[in-house]
């Protein structure tokens, strides 16, 4: 009756509402749209300049979302400066995930909270050329070791119900500290 997701929506009223959170590879800008009325400040970035472009056509009404052009390697976030960061479907497409997670350490505040969403490994070979993924999926014990490796504690990496729907491959989520 009211929609597939509205529940879903309704979760995000538990972040802390001083937070200062960043989308890191935003896209479109969905994500930030979906946290912008939950939190203090959103900070949204991507690489693409046609990525921003339709986040800021998106975001044009959310006064407190920043958009900012920046590679995951190397934000233009201040050491510190987050509560939270977020990467949904983003750490896939990057040559090396351990520099983009320790890249997400150093912005967030001691005991900040990261939350990767994700492909859980799959043998879709075609993905590689016809949607630029580097990486077929992350196993636990292999993003349990990034994470750490990056300095993050207290990992909890979730395979998430799979939508009869979806054509895609089986999704987890991570979360983890900043220690």
């Amino acid at each position: 009756m009211f929609g597939r997701a509205s529940t879903l929506h309704a979760l995000l009223a538990l972040i802390d509402p001083r937070w200062t959170v960043a989308d890191l590879g935003c896209g479109t800008g969905e994500t930030s749209a979906a946290l912008a009325p939950f939190v203090a400040r959103t900070i949204a970035v991507d690489r693409s300049g046609e990525m921003l472009q339709a986040a800021r056509r998106r975001l044009r009404d959310c006064a407190s979302v920043e958009i900012r052009r920046g590679e995951l390697e190397s934000l233009p976030i201040a050491d510190a400066e987050l509560d939270a960061a977020v990467m949904l479907l983003v750490l896939h497409h990057v040559p090396d995930p351990a520099a983009v997670l320790r890249e997400a350490a150093r912005t967030l505040k001691p005991a900040g909270r990261l939350v990767v969403c994700d492909m859980l490994p799959h043998d879709r070979e075609e993905y590689k050329k016809e949607m630029g993924h580097v990486w077929l999926g992350f196993g636990d014990d292999q993003l349990r070791r990034l994470l750490a490796g990056a300095g993050f504690e207290r990992p909890r990496i979730v395979p998430l119900p799979v939508d009869p729907e979806a054509k895609g491959p089986a999704l987890f989520v991570a979360s983890a500290s900043r220690a």
